[in-house]
């Protein structure tokens, strides 16, 4: 009756519904999943849970999860890759329907494996070097671009580009397209300051920020053919 309450007659159900109430009887969900060989979970391996971007992420997947009849798990691989297989694993014994993941590594073949074994696999703002995983991503060179083409057009042509570190693939893209931007423009890489950061937190940012304040470069290198690299500890150097 639970489960096809539409071939049941209505004065039947209503006895069945009250018995359920007097008795306070709830659904064995883990049952009744076993049985039918699927489950109505979800879930979310986030990279790094204390950056706001991924918390944004994790709303919007729950809410879409939620209007479909979904509940959501969300793990913190907290950029480690031991943590995120452990989590992987973890997932794939409990039969979650499905799992979105900002993987520390996207050409990891553990993905391959899990869709092998009847787990579905999205990747987000990730993609695969050769395209052949599921993905919803930005195109960051593009974005890279678009940043550095309007500080252009408002005539800015020393440039600094806080983030990092370069192992991330979204920083090489973003890097990436504002080298484009400059070349759009007929400027130097050495235009471009690079202001590395540990991880993409809003702290480093900051910090990178300050370090910037407390001890900006003598000199703006303009004949260099690659970008200038700048850590608070370089800079502050004398």
């Amino acid at each position: 009756m639970l489960n096809r309450p539409d071939v049941v007659a209505p004065a039947t159900r209503q006895r069945v519904l009250a018995a359920i109430a007097q008795l306070g009887f709830v659904r064995n969900e883990s049952a009744r999943q076993l049985r039918a060989g699927r489950s109505r979970v979800l879930a979310y391996v986030v990279l790094d849970a204390a950056n706001p971007f991924f918390t944004d992420v994790a709303r919007g997947v729950e809410d879409a999860a939620r209007e479909a009849g979904f509940a959501l798990f969300l793990c913190n691989s907290a950029s480690d890759d031991g943590r995120e297989r452990e989590y992987l694993e973890l997932l794939h014994e409990q039969r979650v329907e499905g799992i979105l993941i900002t993987p520390v590594d996207a050409d990891s073949a553990r993905f391959a494996e899990l869709v092998n074994r009847g787990t579905p696999v999205v990747l987000v703002d990730r993609e695969t070097t050769d395209g052949t995983r599921c993905s919803v991503a930005v195109d960051d060179v593009l974005g890279g671009e678009l940043a550095v083409t309007h500080l252009i057009e408002n005539g800015h042509t020393r440039i600094a580009m806080v983030g990092g570190p370069m192992s991330i693939q979204q920083v090489r893209d973003r890097h990436e397209g504002a080298l484009r931007a400059l070349a759009n423009a007929g400027l130097p890489a050495g235009a471009l300051t690079v202001l590395d950061t540990k991880g993409l937190q809003v702290a480093e940012g900051r910090g990178a920020e300050r370090g910037w304040l407390a001890c900006p470069p003598r000199a703006v290198p303009r004949r260099r053919s690659a970008p200038t690299t700048c850590s608070r500890s370089a800079c502050c150097s004398r």
